[in-house]
């Protein structure tokens, strides 16, 4: 499942380092070639409530593969020889996605204890981070040296073999029935709240808001980021995309940090609130200021404190459905449909912005105002994790 992980990360960020090499090869503007990067979020959106219902009712097992072989669909890209089709392959990768995360917290959920999920949650996440950091790292010398369709394709690769892998040697695991005393047979006792519920309380559709915020400014930093130092603070763009990778190393430390003081404290809303107090101001320090020290800085910061919040995230969905590893999934899909929302509007509205005012500043900004929605999140929602799970915590 972590191989699997890794590639959504190493597909999904080379899309920034991409967008130099796919705007001089189709003679795209900046608003045309953000499709690139939103084109993925927008079919999750579509997809991931529908394929999380899904997901309740058939094998784990083989939806997750079926996920896996499509993110693998970059291996086409030497095929491709319009934008529209190289738009296609990123959308199938897209769909592919729609399919694994939110199964993938599904089989967690039936693996390991609701005291253990927000740490191994927070270590799941950390190797989609390190996917990232390989992207930043690797996409622009093999684009360089070979050609732009090389780490589409070299990616895509690698999903497959994952794929592969996965269908050979993964499983799910059914935890075990409930049995009626003095009797042999197991009774199947409801897994939680129903759909209709936990989709329409309050706080799934807060949590919903809260990674749509995150997440906007998250894809549109992803993003934008190497052409921004590229073509504003004039560095190369090997040098600019190194440096955006440094959000992808501190966002592992934050993701496996966050996972394990979470399962300690027990809570989960002190993480979003820290989150989003601090993750627009983080931004903004990283591209506000030409000076490489301080860009280094605001970087790792900015890296450190959107991701911060990501295990808890990651579990509140389960505990929203009061254990329920099946329920809790399409809780998590309707959070990838909010999430992906933010990741779909967050390089547009930098690109469109920039192309408008011939200025990357308002985009930036704006999606930096946008985050702030994670801290009124972390204020509203309710304490799921065992050291605030109360029966008050649950009538909203």
């Amino acid at each position: 499942m972590i191989l699997v992980r890794i590639c959504v990360g190493l597909v999904w960020a080379s899309a920034g380092p991409l967008l130099p090499f796919l705007i001089g090869e189709f003679g795209l503007g900046k608003g045309a070639a953000s499709w690139y990067a939103s084109s993925a979020p927008v079919a999750i959106a579509a997809l991931a409530l529908p394929i999380g219902i899904i997901g309740a009712r058939y094998s784990l097992k083989m939806l997750f593969a079926v996920g896996a072989f499509l993110q693998a669909a970059g291996v086409f890209a030497p095929l491709c020889f319009n934008y529209e089709l190289i738009l296609l392959t990123r959308i199938m990768f897209a769909i592919g996605t729609a399919f694994t995360v939110p199964i993938a917290t599904a089989i967690l959920a039936e693996w390991f204890s609701p005291r253990e999920l927000p740490f191994v949650n927070g270590v799941t996440i950390s190797f989609v981070s390190l996917g990232n950091t390989v992207a930043f790292v690797a996409t622009v010398p093999l684009a360089t040296v070979l050609s732009w369709r090389a780490p589409i394709a070299l990616y895509g690769a690698f999903a497959f073999t994952c794929a592969v892998a996965w269908l050979v040697f993964g499983k799910e695991r059914r935890k075990p029935k409930p049995q009626i005393p003095g009797s042999d047979s197991a009774i199947a006792q409801p897994p939680g709240p129903g759909l209709r519920h936990v989709l329409t309380q309050r706080s799934t559709l807060v949590l919903a808001l809260s990674v749509m915020a995150a997440w906007c400014l998250s894809n549109a930093m992803g993003s934008w980021l190497p052409t921004y130092y590229h073509d504003v603070f004039n560095l190369p763009l090997s040098t600019a995309s190194l440096i955006t990778a440094i959000v992808t190393v501190t966002g592992i430390l934050a993701s496996i940090s966050g996972g394990a003081l979470s399962m300690r404290i027990g809570r989960r809303r002190p993480f979003l609130i820290l989150s989003g107090l601090l993750m627009g101001g983080c931004a903004m320090l990283s591209i506000l200021v030409n000076n490489i020290a301080v860009i280094i800085v605001g970087v790792a910061l900015f890296g450190y404190f959107v991701n911060l919040q990501n295990a808890a995230i990651y579990t509140i969905p389960i505990e929203l459905s009061r254990g329920s590893s099946r329920t809790g999934a399409v809780v998590f899909s309707l959070m990838l449909v909010g999430g992906n929302l933010g990741n779909f509007l967050g390089p547009l509205i930098v690109g469109y912005g920039a192309d408008i005012t011939d200025s990357y500043l308002p985009g930036f900004i704006i999606c930096a105002v946008i985050s702030l929605i994670v801290l009124v999140a972390g204020l509203l929602l309710p304490e799921t994790g065992p050291a605030g799970n109360r029966p008050k915590d649950r009538t909203d």
